[in-house]
């Protein structure tokens, strides 16, 4: 389970159970106390945008993800996105490292090397 903060405030928890090894990408389903509608609130207030009932950030320096360890996993681009009509919210980062991502999603990896 991995954890995302803003400013050092936990917004919720994903497992990123999908990911590219390709592109150094994880997404998954995003947990937080308040559901979707309440996320996309928090989402606008922050400088979000909507787009077609789609409400969604661009992740900047002041969010942060860790594991269950308090660990900091660095990405270069990402994305918290929040379907209100259908009570969803996915959480999108691209760009680990290498060496996070055979550490934390090798059943990615190993799920491609699987598909090839």
């Amino acid at each position: 389970m991995f954890t995302l903060t803003h400013a050092g405030d936990k917004i919720g928890t994903t497992k990123l159970e999908r990911g590219d090894p390709s592109t150094y990408s994880v997404s998954g389903e995003f947990q937080n106390m308040g559901g979707a509608k309440a996320l996309s609130g928090w989402i606008k207030s922050i400088g979000g945008a909507e787009d077609d009932g789609v409400v969604f950030v661009a992740l900047n320096t002041d969010f942060a993800l860790t594991d269950q360890s308090g660990n900091v996993i660095k990405f270069a681009e990402g994305s918290l996105i929040s379907i209100p009509a259908e009570d969803e919210v996915f959480l999108d980062l691209i760009g680990l490292s290498e060496e996070d991502y055979k550490e934390y999603f090798a059943e990615h990896i190993s799920a491609m090397d699987n598909d090839s």
